[in-house]
């Protein structure tokens, strides 16, 4: 990853400074592994467009390219101009060691509910942890889910990031639903919406939703330009 700073007008790139010339916003560009699909840049933008379908708030994204080669890259939501916001994942908040994690996303949903103090905050995560299982991003750590603070002291749940199609080298989800890393379906989801009393009818508007998008995803991978055989691919590893 690099941070950067992008013109949209002009379609320039300068390396980050703490205070941006006029015209300049703080963005973050991602660079494949070796272990990433050939594609991964333009399928991280496919789910993007998918998330925000599904009635996630994402910062924006979108694709920079150079000789020919793709990169994923994103506004930067901890800045405001050339003003820093605070920012904490759960994975600090909660002292989790996101490595050798025992994170729930009932304990997510605890925490943003004690910060935000609002009742939305459990659908918010409840929202979340549902496109993360119906899209297979099994790589749902700790510090993945981060909250910001602003100049009044008051909480949010950041934008999600790092929302793509990947596994986990034990093959269960990083961060259990209702107790469960291995397979978790929509009936996790009821019991997390359960032990918080969340009604039923908003968990399953929820899953609708998030199904609905999801259920366009080769639309979304089309226009994103990702390649056929990651399209069928993560079309068969998504749950149905």
């Amino acid at each position: 990853k690099i941070f950067v700073a992008w013109n949209e007008a002009t379609d320039q790139l300068i390396t980050q400074k703490e205070n941006l010339p006029d015209g300049f916003v703080h963005w973050l560009i991602k660079f494949p592994s070796s272990y990433d699909l050939p594609d991964i840049a333009h399928i991280e933008y496919a789910y993007y467009k998918m998330a925000k379908a599904a009635g996630l708030v994402m910062s924006p994204c979108r694709l920079f390219e150079s000789n020919g080669k793709y990169y994923f890259g994103t506004e930067r939501f901890d800045r405001n101009s050339n003003k820093r916001l605070h920012l904490h994942s759960a994975a600090g908040l909660m002292h989790d060691n996101f490595r050798l994690s025992n994170m729930d996303y009932g304990h997510i949903m605890d925490a943003a509910f004690s910060l935000e103090q609002h009742y939305s905050a459990y659908e918010k995560v409840l929202r979340l942890a549902a496109f993360n299982i119906y899209t297979h991003n099994k790589d749902d750590h700790s510090k993945n889910v981060s909250f910001l603070m602003d100049a009044n002291g008051q909480w949010r749940l950041a934008p999600p990031y790092d929302l793509t199609y990947s596994n986990t080298a034990h093959a269960y989800y990083s961060t259990s639903v209702a107790g469960v890393r291995k397979n978790p379906t929509a009936q996790h989801l009821f019991e997390l919406g359960r032990i918080f009393s969340v009604p039923k009818t908003s968990v399953q508007q929820i899953i609708d939703e998030v199904r609905d998008a999801t259920r366009q995803w080769r639309t979304f991978a089309q226009e994103a330009g990702v390649r056929n055989d990651s399209m069928k691919i993560i079309a068969q590893a998504m749950l149905s």
